[in-house]
């Protein structure tokens, strides 16, 4: 690596970090490569770079502090740190912790399961056998609350002198960081379970003496506070956004900034990734209209972010992967703020600048959905084009096919409304003749349950007014509170939910669903079956205690619920009905993530028609785009041997596609023209 110390310099008047070379030549770097966070989160919109920066940043702080340790944590169910680095020699005082949801979730049951069933025997009139069987149910998301508590326990234990950290894509990533919230109701539900414990002894005994929940709960809370303390505290704690210069990775950038200062997370340095080289007189007409188009982002985010110091790093010609490229990353880093005007790209922005006389399909387009579908969703790795392509085929598809189709946003991290360059809610919006969209709010759904649900346990316990006493007021509020036990993976459950709904109007005849990246839509697509699985126990329990808790209300929404969900299962298994269109790139950590998706389809007998392979680089004679095909020609190979039964589609890479018309364009290239 070229830095050989580092030192602080000025810079108009900031201090800022440098490194210096041999020659003594000074050049400034991000304060997160030498300031010693406990604590550093990388995050951003799927695709962009997260992994690359993360596992970059936890080596050269390893390289350069051979006296420390350091660890490398994924929280991305589907985890690539592995395959970034390669089959490249490990180095010694790194650690990757690639982490296992199935190993957490049971962890977590065996360390606080017996406390949990303690709880739940003080504070519900439910049985040991009814709280076993509760317990034992999957929790999604269970696994990240257990996570993250690890995660600052280790950064408490200090065993480690700086934890970096690769996240989930934006959605999910907040979620994550909203868990201590999650948390916090969690233990205010589980100690109003205990308080009519503490309050029985307390009468009947004169005193209260502690007990294992008592302090497992004290435990957990402290446990809980230091995670608090520590997401936001700036010099122990920071997030690192990493953005691509695109109109898409912006909208997402800005969002999740926003609610990062909600949750009062420390943010000073956003990472701006993939910056296209200058163009050269002999360029081609791919490049010239990547950089415009670059030029046009860059002024829009330096604008959006000018709070903040950005720092740029070059579209590297080789895929990043192994440990020898991960080392010269920042060597490449350059300061990409707003007074930097004299780096700002020279030719011209103009929108008419695009690649018009490259088709993006030219071989090979995909066939027509066949009409019989009535679930078309589309999936990948996190920035591969999922949305685009969504939006793009449903508008196609009202083209060529009668009925009304509704394109669904299933992603915590809505793009629609930025593709669709059209406001997109939580109510289908007309977007076409036959198409309308809409974008799932998680928090409004689960609230409006959540009021009705409250409203139908009131009505219960009113009539059991006769009833004076303490039991009846400490039990409705136990129940009432039972709510704020919902797991944090509620948004894939409600998303499942609303898509039933809608299927059971009959208002559509197609649904296109723009999907989570692949982690988190495997979580919805194994949904039904354990909502099926919750849906049996709780039917046995308002069945086994109906006299004690009458909610007719609830029982007839979970019949309800269970016929939907049957019904769902079936069409999500029949290749009649459904179609998962897999969305890749031509990157080996896209190939790596594409594989396992279509392994996981397999297993849940899920149809994949078609492999849209977007993203490739057209032939040329331009030095730069023939040594990006270069590498993408042996990966387009791997895809072709792998999926030799799947018709398989490239699509080139043109500027962007957001604006109705030019969706429909794109539409109309991906699909043949006979019929399906």
């Amino acid at each position: 690596m070229k830095n050989l110390k580092t030192t602080r310099i000025e810079n108009d008047g900031a201090e800022v970090f440098a490194s210096v070379t041999a020659s003594g030549e000074r050049y400034p770097i991000p304060e997160f490569l030498v300031t010693r966070f406990r604590l550093l989160i990388f995050g951003g919109k799927g695709g962009v770079g997260k992994t690359t920066c993360a596992a970059a940043t936890a080596f050269y702080l390893a390289l350069n502090n051979p006296d420390q340790s350091f660890l490398l944590i994924s929280t991305d169910p589907a985890h690539s740190l592995a395959d970034c680095f390669g089959n490249s020699p490990a180095i010694s005082n790194l650690i990757l912790n690639e982490i296992n949801p199935k190993k957490y979730a049971i962890s977590f049951k065996a360390h606080f399961g017996k406390h949990l069933r303690t709880i739940a025997m003080r504070g519900t009139f439910l049985d040991q056998t009814d709280i076993s069987r509760l317990l034992d149910l999957s929790l999604p998301g269970l696994d990240e609350i257990v996570a993250l508590l690890e995660i600052a326990d280790w950064v408490h234990q200090g065993k480690y002198s700086s934890i970096i950290v690769d996240t989930a894509p934006a959605g999910h990533t907040l979620r994550l960081l909203e868990l201590p919230e999650v948390l916090r109701r969690w233990l205010d539900t589980l100690d109003t379970m205990s308080a009519k414990h503490r309050y029985m002894m307390q009468l009947y005994r004169g005193a209260y003496t502690k007990d294992a929940a008592d302090l497992f709960l004290e435990e957990t809370a402290e446990r809980l506070n230091r995670l608090e303390k520590l997401l936001r505290d700036p010099a122990q704690c920071r997030f690192v956004p990493v953005m691509l210069p695109e109109e898409l990775s912006i909208h997402v950038t800005r969002t999740m900034i926003a609610e990062l200062r909600k949750l009062r997370i420390p943010i000073s340095e956003i990472v701006i990734n993939r910056l296209a080289p200058p163009v050269s007189d002999t360029a081609c007409r791919v490049c010239v209209a990547r950089e415009a188009s670059q030029a046009v982002a860059i002024k829009a985010l330096r604008r959006a972010f000018a709070d903040f110091t950005l720092w740029g790093l070059p579209y590297f010609m080789e895929e990043v992967r192994g440990t020898e490229r991960l080392a010269d990353v920042w060597n490449h880093v350059h300061q990409q703020n707003a007074r930097n005007e004299d780096n700002d790209p020279q030719q011209p922005v103009d929108a008419a600048v695009s690649i018009i006389d490259i088709p993006a399909v030219v071989d090979n387009p995909a066939p027509l959905p066949q009409h019989s579908l009535k679930l078309l969703l589309f999936a990948g790795k996190g920035g591969v084009g999922k949305t685009t392509l969504a939006c793009a085929s449903a508008l196609h598809l009202t083209e060529v096919r009668e009925g009304e189709i509704l394109l669904f946003s299933i992603d915590p991290a809505h793009s629609l409304s930025a593709c669709l360059r059209q406001k997109i809610g939580d109510t289908p919006v007309r977007i076409a003749k036959g198409l309308s969209a809409v974008e799932l709010d998680a928090e409004a759904e689960f609230g409006k349950w959540k009021r009705n649900y409250i409203a139908e346990v009131e009505n219960a316990f009113k009539s059991s007014s006769d009833k004076s006493g303490i039991d009846v007021a400490f039990d409705r509020d136990v129940m009432e509170r039972i709510s704020d036990l919902a797991p944090p993976g509620l948004d894939e459950i409600l998303a499942l939910m609303r898509i039933v709904e809608l299927m059971e109007s009959g208002a559509y005849d197609l649904f296109v669903l723009d999907t989570a990246p692949t982690g988190h839509l495997l979580r919805f697509l194994e949904m039904p079956e354990l909502v099926e699985d919750w849906l049996r126990v709780f039917f046995s329990i308002l069945l086994k205690y109906r006299e004690i808790l009458h909610l007719p209300k609830l029982a007839q929404d979970m019949v309800a619920l269970s016929k939907q969900i049957k019904s769902f299962r079936r069409i999500l298994t029949d290749p009649a009905q459904t179609a998962l269109m897999l969305v890749t790139i031509p990157s080996m950590l896209a190939y790596e993530e594409t594989q396992d998706l279509a392994i996981a389809c397999h297993r849940l007998r899920m149809a994949i028609p078609v492999l849209f392979v977007n993203m490739v680089t057209p032939p040329s004679f331009c030095p730069t785009c023939s040594a990006l095909r270069s590498g993408e020609t042996l990966i387009l190979r791997r895809y072709e041997s792998i999926f030799a039964d799947r018709h398989i589609t490239q699509i080139f890479q043109q500027t962007k596609y957001q604006g109705i018309s030019q969706l429909i364009a794109l539409g109309q290239a991906l699909y043949s023209k006979g019929s399906p």
